[in-house]
């Protein structure tokens, strides 16, 4: 039987393809990589195997050339490889990394060549053109006017590159989101960077905070910018944005979003109703996905088979593509996985015993006073 495998985690690979329904998930958890499988479309979801479990893993990129996985981890855990993709047996990999605390990884082929892409908190970026096995850091980034600005609210307060967005026609073209910090592009392939903050109000309770950044396929100049106070769309390359889902709205705190394939006017976006801080005070985050069909004008919600509420925070998410097909996948910070393949009409909870997925410390305000004490200890927290 052929695998259609779909590769979950908080800041890394985002879509996957196949030429069916997904059978294996890799899932990035606080607690190493967690292979889920299933032998048919309806069979239930099996456990199978776990790794680098004493590792928080934040980002997983398959390179389908190489057959190669990455696994970007949190807290100066590194980056590692498993050089035949299964997640069973990994390497270290280090050199030229000089800041081992992986945000985000993301990849880019142009022209036959791959390139990797690293980011780090504190906030840095670096590329590999040898898939992995040395690193250069992408200095230019540091001389954006503002850089020493760049912070995260949580302690130890270190911003950190949250996601890496490719232009889908301009090679040398491409996004850089700090979190929290700014919003970079580049034309010249990472040579100099120019910030891009129309979007941003001095009055914004979260500063630049940026999450994603939505390129439209035929049309680069439509972009839709996830951040801590909402969507924002721009038709004009970032010249100008609208706010278009804001707080107080039902997701006030988009995370995740997608075009759906069928249709590039009709996007969907996961995130909770309000911000971590809020979190903390109920321990519950109001999770849900919302899908628009007139770019982000109106919205509705997509959230049969989930529970009412939905306390985890939304983590992670994967779309994974087939011809006629798509599954969306997504993992929670309490540790279950949803997935629909009817285009969100429906959800099913594939399985509840996976650890917390979480960007970074996310995870915290979900669990019990004992146990969030003793992991905020663990990190030097308190």
């Amino acid at each position: 039987m052929t695998e259609n495998i779909t590769f979950l985690s908080p800041n890394g690979q985002a879509v996957s393809y196949g030429s069916g329904t997904v059978t294996r998930i890799l899932a990035a958890t606080i607690n190493g990589v967690v292979t889920l499988d299933r032998q048919l479309r309806g069979k239930p979801w099996i456990e199978t195997a776990r790794s680098l479990e004493d590792l928080h893993v934040g980002s997983l990129l398959f390179d389908e050339g190489s057959g190669k996985l990455f696994a970007g981890c949190h807290h100066d855990g590194g980056l590692w490889v498993c050089e035949d993709g299964s997640a069973r047996d990994w390497r270290q990999i280090q050199n030229g990394l000089d800041r081992h605390h992986i945000y985000s990884l993301a990849s880019r082929v142009a022209d036959g060549r791959t390139t990797l892409f690293a980011g780090t908190a504190p906030a840095a970026l670096y590329t590999s053109y040898d898939l992995g096995e040395s690193w250069e850091e992408v200095k230019a980034i540091q001389d954006v006017p503002g850089s020493g600005d760049w912070t995260f609210i949580p302690p130890p307060h270190f911003a950190h590159v949250k996601n890496v967005v490719f232009h889908p026609n301009e090679p040398d073209t491409y996004f850089v989101l700090i979190e929290q910090g700014a919003l970079l592009k580049t034309i010249d392939d990472g040579s100099s960077f120019v910030e891009i903050d129309s979007y941003s109000n001095p009055n914004d309770r979260q500063w630049k905070e940026v999450h994603r950044l939505l390129i439209h396929p035929a049309d680069p100049k439509l972009m839709y910018l996830a951040t801590g106070e909402g969507l924002y769309r721009t038709r004009d390359g970032g010249e100008s944005f609208m706010n278009v889902h804001h707080r107080g709205q039902r997701v006030g705190y988009p995370e995740f979003l997608y075009f759906d394939p069928s249709d590039h006017k009709s996007i969907f976006m996961a995130g909770s109703h309000l911000n971590p801080t809020e979190w903390f005070k109920d321990g519950i985050a109001e999770s849900t996905i919302l899908k628009s069909t007139d770019q982000g004008e109106n919205w509705s919600e997509q959230n049969a088979g989930f529970p009412d509420p939905v306390i985890g925070a939304f983590e992670a998410m994967s779309m994974h593509l087939w011809y006629g097909g798509m599954m969306l996948v997504i993992g929670t910070a309490t540790g279950e996985l949803y997935a629909t393949d009817d285009n969100c009409r429906s959800w099913v909870c594939l399985y509840d015993g996976a650890p917390a997925f979480s960007k970074e410390d996310h995870h915290l305000p979900f669990m019990s006073d004992e146990e969030r004490a003793d992991a905020m200890v663990k990190r030097g927290l308190v």
